[in-house]
């Protein structure tokens, strides 16, 4: 028999206050007690069809056990901060794992990327991406805060693909695209076409909806997805995409304030830190380019108050604390990379700046000279900053237990080459240079006259 055919044993009153009722007769005792009459002639509530009951179960099951993989990929990660143990011997699962992960996926037959259609891999193929981002690239370079990241994937899989916010759905797409440039590669073949066509598709799923994410309402999860592109764009030989998106990046964080301190101060101390941590790779992006390209960055140095990344833990309660510092295999060096980078991003700035901009190529010869010597003084005192053991003749073996680090570091590396290797460029409006080959076209000319007349 079903329940809502049962006599019902409470009163109107205790009935629709939801209290226990005595059935006492005539009245009852709350019934007496709130002086009104005892009556039985309140409709029941209806009981929920057994379809619905079980629909509901099953909704409380997923969400329950989504919230349990969630749980057990923070203790993973927080697990992997505290001892951070990855030898050679402990890459193989992850390999294993990522290796099924290229494997089963797949791209739609019909190529849609629209929002109607806004499907995500299985979940536990997303925890094995969004582990491997986290441990690589946000671990140097932190665009997302970790917790944060894990809670808007809980979510976003928590709801059918019609119903997820498209921003949040573009930031997934982006960590699994990084993600899989940091994907371990075979010793033999290197990093399989598979693993890169992989790479283009999460990035082309992103770009269907560019237009939802720079056009719709600008929060910080807008600007983190076009950072998280420009960090993917900037990698091929054609640069003009990434210099048009960081352009519009920029424009969009300076909306929202991320370049100035006064912005942030009523903020708590993580979102606070999360802002100044995206403002300075969005920097990075931008300096980086305009080095690359000889072009104008967007940034202007004077403009922009946000503090450093610290190059200490700023608090002890706070599991993202350590978001930018490498430490090496033996534990016992560490630096801050990051902050590494967004000092080499300043130098950049000032290379282009002093030298190579429509304002310094019209500058005198003893400007250009101090401007050169200012650089040069502080590339060399950024060089002396780095640690022996993060050095470039060593890096690689000293952070063995983290081999995705040395792409880091090699790129780190790089960068402060390249800007002492423009720094040291001769120019043709140099004016020392064109008169030492002045100098140099005279005495070979005398000298070959000279010549002729001894061998006539």
């Amino acid at each position: 028999m079903e329940l809502s055919n049962r006599p019902r044993k409470a009163c109107d009153l205790c009935y629709t206050r939801r209290i226990k009722c005595d059935g006492q007769k005539p009245r009852c005792s709350n019934c007496i007690n709130y002086a009104t009459d005892c009556t039985h002639t309140a409709l029941s509530r209806k009981s929920k069809p057994r379809a619905q009951r079980r629909s509901e179960l099953k909704k409380a099951d997923e969400v329950q056990s989504l919230q349990a993989e969630i749980q057990r990929l923070e203790t993973q990660l927080a697990q992997n901060r505290d001892h951070d143990q990855a030898s050679h011997a402990t890459q193989e699962p992850v390999r294993t794992t990522i290796a099924a992960h290229v494997a089963d996926q797949h791209i739609d037959e019909d190529g849609d990327h629209t929002i109607s259609s806004m499907k995500l891999p299985p979940l536990h193929q997303a925890m094995a991406m969004v582990g491997i981002y986290l441990n690589t690239y946000n671990s140097v370079l932190p665009l997302f805060h970790a917790d944060t990241l894990l809670r808007l994937v809980g979510e976003c899989y928590a709801r059918q693909p019609r119903q997820r916010d498209p921003v949040v759905w573009a930031a997934i797409n982006v960590v699994f695209a990084l993600a899989c440039q940091q994907v371990p590669e075979n010793p033999r073949n290197g990093r399989s076409q598979h693993q890169t066509d992989q790479t283009t598709e999460y990035l082309n799923k992103v770009q269907s909806i560019i237009s939802t994410v720079m056009l719709g309402e600008t929060h910080l999860l807008n600007i983190q997805v076009l950072v998280g592109m420009v960090m993917l764009l900037q990698t091929a030989h054609d640069l003009t995409p990434s210099l048009l998106l960081i352009s519009a990046t920029m424009r969009l964080a300076h909306k929202l304030g991320l370049h100035s301190h006064a912005a942030s101060t009523h903020l708590d101390p993580v979102e606070r830190r999360q802002r100044a941590r995206v403002i300075w790779i969005a920097y990075i992006l931008d300096k980086d380019l305009s080095l690359r390209t000889q072009q104008p960055s967007v940034q202007l140095d004077d403009d922009m108050d946000v503090e450093l990344p610290s190059s200490l833990p700023t608090t002890n309660d706070d599991n993202d604390n350590t978001a930018g510092i490498v430490v090496t295999a033996d534990g016992n060096a560490r630096m801050n990379y990051f902050l590494a980078r967004v000092k080499l991003a300043k130098i950049e700035g000032r290379v282009y700046d002093s030298l190579y901009s429509t304002r310094a190529v019209n500058r005198s010869f003893e400007e250009r000279r101090n401007a050169r010597e200012s650089v040069v003084s502080a590339l060399d005192e950024w060089r002396a900053s780095i640690p022996l053991e993060f050095s470039a003749s060593i890096v690689t073996s000293s952070t063995s237990n983290k081999p995705a680090n040395g792409g880091f570091f090699c790129v780190l590396h790089a960068t402060s080459l390249q800007c002492m290797a423009l720094v040291s460029r001769a120019h043709a409006w140099d004016r020392q240079w064109d008169d030492l080959l002045s100098l140099y076209d005279r005495s070979g000319a005398v000298d070959g006259q000279h010549s002729g007349e001894s061998v006539a």
